[in-house]
Formats: structure tokens, C-alpha cells, sequence
């Protein structure tokens, strides 16, 4: 991946940390699941550790994957949400190669607005970065 790449997902996931207050990671990682960026809100404290986000996203895209034989019967997956206790961890695909995974305040009650409106739109107006 070139420093271009990097600088790009950098920028790229501050900008859609900036979108709302709620958010709290965000993450870009490639079809094998590898984690290529990963920004978080300052003053966060994790709740897991770099390991385990990237056997998540692992997981998570593998998860998505699995769900692609079914895109014919029921339409592209736009995003997948899981809720827990702690948080809420939505997992969007931005082409074949790429994933967005993000996580929000468990308070948030608009996140499905919040990513039709704001975050799969930024995603999509820079599209271009990831053919």
C-alpha cells in the first residue's frame, strides 16, 4: 500500500469521525479482512485491543461475504449492524475489495439516517480512491 493509500484512509476516516459526535472508530480494511486504517475518537479509551479489531474485521467481512449469494434474491447488503451492550458496530462495503467498519455510541438513536444520509454519501463521493 502506498503512503498515498495511507494518507488517503487517513483523511478519508477523520472526515467521517467529524460527521457525528456519536461515533467513536472508524476503520478501513481490504476483502481479506486486513486492517488498513484505524481512527478513533480522541479521548476514547478502547474497549478491545488492536488484535481483536482486526479478528473482528476479519470475521466481519467474512460474515459479509457469506451473505453476497443472497444479493441476487434480496439486493446489495448497504450496511450490517450489530448492537451490544457498549456499542454498535455497522459494517459497509464500498466495493469488492473495500469495507468501512465504524463504531457508534450506544445512545445514537438516528444510525440508520445518520448512515443513509451522511456517512454512505461521503464513502460514495470518493469512490474513485478505491478502483
Amino acid at each position: 500500500m502506498s503512503n498515498t493509500n495511507e494518507d488517503f484512509f487517513e483523511q478519508l476516516s477523520r472526515e467521517i469521525l467529524e460527521i457525528n459526535s456519536s461515533l467513536r472508530w472508524i476503520a478501513i480494511a481490504d476483502s481479506d479482512g486486513h486492517l488498513l486504517n484505524v481512527t478513533r475518537r480522541e479521548g476514547l479509551a478502547p474497549l478491545m485491543t488492536r488484535e481483536e479489531n482486526q479478528e473482528y474485521t476479519s470475521n466481519a467481512i467474512t460474515r459479509h461475504k457469506s451473505r453476497v449469494k443472497f444479493e441476487d434474491k434480496l439486493g446489495k447488503l448497504v450496511y450490517s449492524l450489530g448492537k451490544y451492550e457498549k456499542l454498535v458496530r455497522i459494517v459497509t462495503p464500498i466495493n469488492n475489495k473495500y469495507y468501512v467498519l465504524l463504531t457508534i455510541d450506544v445512545g445514537e438513536t438516528h444510525i440508520d439516517s445518520l448512515m443513509r444520509e451522511q456517512i454512505i454519501p461521503k464513502i460514495k463521493d470518493n469512490i474513485r480512491h478505491f478502483e
